[in-house]
Order: C-alpha cells, then structure tokens, then sequence
C-alpha cells in the first residue's frame, strides 16, 4: 500500500506534475480521468521587430502529453491562428494540415508527462509582420483530443519588440566526473535580436560540488548561500554584441570537483545590461571583486550558437552544467531508548541523518529522499506524534502506527533531522523493540526494501527503539528518550526535537536553484529544471522530463 506521506515539493508547479501520475493496473492503458496536456516551451514569446522589412524567425516548441502511464495511441492538435493577423506570420510544421487561419496536426505517439521518453515535439515557425509595431501583441489557441480523454486547450501570448535577443550556447552533462578534478564550461552566445548589446551581464552560479578555480577581476563572488551552497558570480564582459553577431570565452570557466559533489550544477545566463539582467542578480551583501584576469570574449560565426530561443524572451537566457560525479553519500537511520513505569509517558526521538561526504540534491523536490519508518512495539501508544510525520499508510492505527516522517530535499553532508515522539507505556516493559527505518517513495510503491543510487552500503539503515522498566541502568523516566545512532554513523551529533516537531540540522549547507541527481551506476532522479523560471507548470513538467538522462 503506497506512503500517504506528504510530499515535499520544491515549488507548487512541481507537486501538480507529480501528483498527477499513478500507478496502472495494465500497460498502455489509460484511466478514464486521465487527460491530455499541452507543453510550450516558450511562453509569451516576442518576436524581434522587422528591419527593412526583413523579420527573424522564431520557432514554438509545442508538445502533447497526458497526465497517466502508458501511451496513447494518437492524438490530434488544433491549432486556430486567427489572432495574429498584422502581428505574426505562421510557418507550419511538416504533418500539420491547415486550410486558412486553422490547422490540424496529428501526433501518432502520446506519451505521459513522467516516461522519461522524448516526446513528439512540433515546431512552429514565427516571424513578425513586416508592418507590426512594437508592442503589437495576438494570440494563437491550441486545443488537444484524445478519444477517451480529456481535452487540452491553451492560448499563447506572441508579441513584437525590439531589443537585444541573446541566446547561449546549451552545455551538455558531464558523467562520471572525478572528485578533485577540473571541468570546463565553454560558454557562448549570440545577439539574435534587432538592436546591439553595449556589453553582456554572465551569470554564473555553482552548486556546492564545484568550486570556481579562478575569480576573474571584472567578477563579483557571492559567499555560499541557502541549502545548496551556492556560490553567485557576476561578470560583465566588456565587448558590444551586434544582431547576428556572437561571442565567446577566450578561456572556458573552470570549476573544481570537490568531495561534496554526486548531482551538482553550474548554470549560466546572459542579458544586456539594464533592468533585466539587474532583476536576475542576488547582490549579496558578502560579494567580493576577484583578483584574477579579466574574464574577457572573442567573436564566433553565430551559426555555432544553438539555443530554443533568446532574451527579448530572457527566460531562456539560460543554460547548464550538469554534472554526475563518482561519489558516494552513506544515509543512516538514528534510534532511540527509554525508560519508564506502566502508565507513564515518554519522549522517543529518532531520525536520520547523511554521513557524507556528498551533498545530495533531489531535484524533484524530495520524492527520492529518505524517509523514516517508525514502529512501536505492542504495550505502547503513541499520544503526539510531530510536526513531519504521519500515519505511514491508509488503514494504519492512530497511536499504534506505523508513522513515516519526512526529510528535506537538499542534505549536506552532516544534515541530520530528528523528531520526538510521545509515547504512553501501557505495560510494564523489558527489551520492547522497535524500530526507526529508512524509506522512500519507490519503497513504499514496490515493496522493495529502500536504496538509494548514491549509496554503496545499506549498513545502519535500521536502527531499533528500546523500551524498559525503570531499573537496571540507563535513564530515568523523567529523561527524554537517548537520541543515539547506528553503529555506522559517523555524522556530527545535533539536538534532538523538543516541543513535537523536527529538528533539521546540517553541516555545512547553502543557495537555491531549481533539479535531480545521478549516481555512478543510476539514471537522474526526475527533476524540476532551474531553468523553468516562471514558465508554469507545464515548462516545468517538460524539463523534469529532459533531465531523466543516464548516469552511465
């Protein structure tokens, strides 16, 4: 029976893309609430104003997906265009039909949103007409059916402007990088857009596992921030960008593989100085000025530079190192004791904890973390149970359990989390065991006892809870029960839960972005990109999808 456990999503529009998925009592078939969905990758898109009545051409990325599991024979795409007349002229994709301001596209293969499998992708061509002005604005309307399911439909925002349009260079994965190594990021960019960029603002910041291995003198360095420890840099390179024209690095970024790396990320985004790029920079008190080179560009055919779209449209500014380091992270449950006499009520704290010497990032939000199993034995009721746990499954018995208890998405190594129980002793005790288990969301579907890609041991991931009676050594009853761990703990010791509620303590910890890791051995866990911004949940579902690459 499936964990009713909450799940601990990183953003709103992540726990819709999750919660929407379910298990399917045969394959390729399909629930009658499932329903079809309409992924676009480039929200309100703008189109670059026409020059001498030459306009650039922008191509929609538009997929179909449904909610469920299996696939769907075919569905068909509607797409009504009628709104962008005098604003936008249409180049349609190869499959599609149309008959004026109308077409229909018929997508053979429907994936779910959480296959991991590429979609069928169309590509719809966009330029603006050669007499819009700035600011024109209309609307294409996409509808999506499926015999059996439910229908889709959208509208989409295309403008016209002018303005600088950089686009980057996407960066591809690195697998199997080596702690204490050095990687290169080579970073480039273009000018796709109908005015010329004075100079560029590069953003670049690294998750805890990477470290900058050299702070350029036109850079400022943030300190490491949030649950991730990232490190923020902001360059400006001092070179003007014309349309049609790129740049890039005379020297790639270089950034260290440290001890704390599995699935770790640099990302990058360029804008034209202004308010845009300003909106984009944390400005952190702590920034220092490095001391090194200038961190400087030179020009590039812009043929070499490939991006989905650019930044009179600035979410897509933005690209990404991924990187999947040989590394390891050990998890281990933490146990407890007590002791007291028949009728009296105890604190029983256990919990969890990431030994290191990895940071483990899910970027799905949690789903892949570790939980904790909680069982009491028979002669005991549990009376409070605290903030973060509960009832482990439908059917499980108020003050009896089992409870399950939840941990946090970001752990660095030395995170340890504990929570207090309140337990009545309804028998005089000796011996009485229970048990603090590590789980997770696979686990609690499959029945299949928990692992996880970045640990090589399972070693310590029980650990039991003991009751006694009032004699013999140990604590008293007025002591809250001993926090202790298993033996193959080897974290720092943090304090335990008081008032009921969880207590989540790190080593050293830091920033926040947006995504799931790989192991050695293992595929990614699904992730909400970093890069999905404010694109909804759509976007987001559809790069948690692009991000289920092969840790091999």
């Amino acid at each position: 029976m499936g964990s009713i456990r909450t799940r601990r999503a990183l953003s709103a529009a992540a726990a819709l893309a999750v919660t929407g998925t379910a298990l399917l009592a045969g394959a390729g078939t399909a629930f009658a609430a499932d329903a079809l969905h309409i992924n676009i990758s480039e929200w309100n898109l703008t189109l670059p104003k026409a020059v001498n009545g030459t306009a650039v051409t922008r191509t929609l990325h538009v997929e179909v997906a449904h909610d469920l599991q299996g696939h769907v024979p075919s569905a068909t795409l509607t797409v009504d265009v009628s709104g962008l007349a005098g604003v936008a002229d249409v180049v349609w994709p190869a499959g599609c039909t149309h008959t004026g301001t109308v077409g229909t596209c018929t997508i053979s293969h429907v994936d779910d949103i959480s296959s991991g499998r590429p979609p069928t992708e169309l590509g719809f061509g966009l330029k603006a007409d050669a007499k819009a002005a700035d600011g024109a604005q209309g609307t294409l309307d996409f509808k999506a059916t499926a015999p059996g399911l439910a229908s889709y439909e959208v509208p989409e925002t295309v403008s016209v402007g002018s303005g600088a349009d950089l686009t980057i260079q996407q960066l591809s994965a690195i697998h199997h990088a080596k702690v204490g190594s050095t990687l290169s990021a080579p970073i480039q960019w273009a000018n796709t857009g109908n005015e010329t960029a004075p100079s560029t603002v590069l953003t670049l910041d690294a998750m805890a596992g990477l470290e900058f291995k050299q702070h350029y003198s036109n850079c400022t360095y943030s300190k490491p921030t949030g649950d991730l420890g990232n490190v923020e840099a902001v360059c400006t390179i001092n070179t003007p960008l014309a349309p049609g024209q790129a740049l890039r690095l005379v020297d790639p970024v270089q950034v260290g593989v440290t001890s704390e790396a599995w699935y770790t990320l640099l990302t990058a985004s360029v804008l034209p100085p202004g308010a845009q790029a300003a909106s984009r920079v944390s400005h952190s008190s702590g920034s220092t000025r490095g001391t090194g080179p200038e961190l400087t560009a030179e020009a590039v055919p812009a043929s070499s530079v490939h991006s989905r779209t650019a930044d009179i449209n600035p979410q897509d500014s933005y690209t990404e190192l991924d990187v999947y380091a040989d590394n390891h992270a050990h998890y281990s449950a933490v146990g407890g004791s007590a002791r007291g006499t028949k009728g009296q009520t105890v604190d029983v704290t256990v919990g969890m904890r990431n030994n290191g010497p990895a940071l483990i990032y899910d970027r799905s939000g949690g789903d892949g973390m570790d939980a904790l199993k909680v069982t009491f034995p028979a002669g005991t009721t549990v009376t409070k149970v605290p903030d973060g746990c509960e009832l482990a499954q439908k059917g499980a018995a108020a003050g009896h359990g089992p409870y399950e208890c939840n941990s946090t998405y970001a752990q660095a190594p030395g995170y340890q989390v504990l929570y207090t129980f309140k337990v009545r002793l309804d028998a005089a005790l000796s011996n009485a065991v229970g048990s603090a288990k590590l789980t997770n969301e696979a686990s609690d579907y499959t029945g299949v006892p928990v692992s996880f890609p970045w640990d090589d041991s399972t070693s310590g991931y029980t650990a039991p809870i003991v009751f006694n009676g009032t004699t013999g050594t140990g604590g008293s009853p007025s002591t809250p029960a001993s926090a202790t761990a298993s033996p193959s703990s080897t974290a720092a010791t943090t304090a335990a839960a008081t008032g009921g509620s969880a207590s989540p303590s790190a080593g050293p910890t830091g920033g926040s972005l947006a995504a799931t890791g790989g192991g050695s051995s293992t595929g990614p866990l699904l992730g909400a990109g970093a890069a999905a911004l404010a694109l909804g949940a759509g976007a987001l579902v559809l790069t948690r999808r692009r991000k289920a690459a092969d840790h091999t």
